[in-house]
């Protein structure tokens, strides 16, 4: 048996199943958060301005007013999710999620597995999701749609939003700095899920994860090991890259997100 029938299999006989997405998937679907290409041409009142020359770049830079901010955030976001449509792959991880028990880890931030179809009730946002909204007073006042206030400024009469308790200006839902609160609610439903499959044939599949999200990485393997039921999917690892612990729990394929979804259709 191959490994793509082995993945298979195994995803079919799973009681559950756990994605994990991170930056590779989010590149999948468009955002590469590190890529100069195309930056300078569509956002060239800012990277000269601010000496940036990726989407990581200016999110890490504090603009010199709040509606320059909103301007720039307003295009970034109809540009990567208001106008997203999902790539052939993401259609695939849909099929095979289909009447399954899931649940998706994700830090890729633009709201891509909800435009997909996914229940967002089965969607943690670890890092936050830039179509929603924050108080940027420090105050953890919940989270709101931004998606009016993103519209009204690409058609050109955005005014700056405000916090319904307190008046500040909103900022994404985002770790731009101190002030980010994960989503609690989705937090306690992600927890509720491992706990209610503890004892279930569970299959953890990794899609794109790397160092940068390692709250995605490093406690799911540590579940892998200490549940006798549990497997381990790496598209990006190489099985020798795999822990000795899931060498006979674990399939590392090496081969990135997209390949392996394109070798499951």
């Amino acid at each position: 048996m191959n490994q793509i029938e082995e993945v298979k299999k195994w995803l079919d006989d799973a009681d559950a199943v756990i994605v994990t997405a991170g930056n590779g998937f989010a590149q999948m679907e468009g955002l590469d958060m590190l890529s100069e290409e195309g930056f300078e041409y569509n956002y060239p009142q800012i990277s000269p301005k601010y000496h940036v020359h990726t989407i990581a770049d200016a999110l890490d830079k504090k603009f010199d007013s709040w509606d320059e901010q909103w301007d720039f955030w307003s295009k970034l976001i109809k540009q990567y999710s208001l106008d997203y449509e999902p790539s052939p792959e993401m259609q695939t991880l849909v099929d095979l999620l289909q009447g399954k028990n899931y649940f998706i880890a994700t830090s890729t931030y633009g709201h891509f597995f909800e435009k997909a179809g996914f229940d967002e009730n089965r969607i943690f946002n670890v890092f936050g999701d830039w179509t929603r909204m924050q108080c940027s007073s420090g105050l953890n006042h919940g989270q709101v749609s931004d998606v009016k206030a993103v519209q009204d400024y690409v058609a050109g009469c955005g005014q700056v939003p405000k916090c319904e308790d307190c008046n500040s200006e909103m900022e994404l839902h985002m770790p731009l700095n101190e002030h980010f609160f994960p989503d609690g609610d989705a937090n306690t439903r992600f927890r509720w899920f491992l706990t209610r499959n503890e004892d279930q044939k569970v299959v953890v599949l990794e899609l794109g994860v790397d160092l940068t999200s390692p709250q995605l990485l490093e406690p799911m393997v540590k579940l892998v090991e200490q549940f006798g039921n549990w497997k381990y999917i790496a598209a990006d690892l190489s099985r020798d890259e795999l822990p000795d612990s899931l060498k006979n729990r674990g399939l590392g394929l090496n081969i990135g997100s997209k390949e392996l979804l394109e070798k499951m259709k």
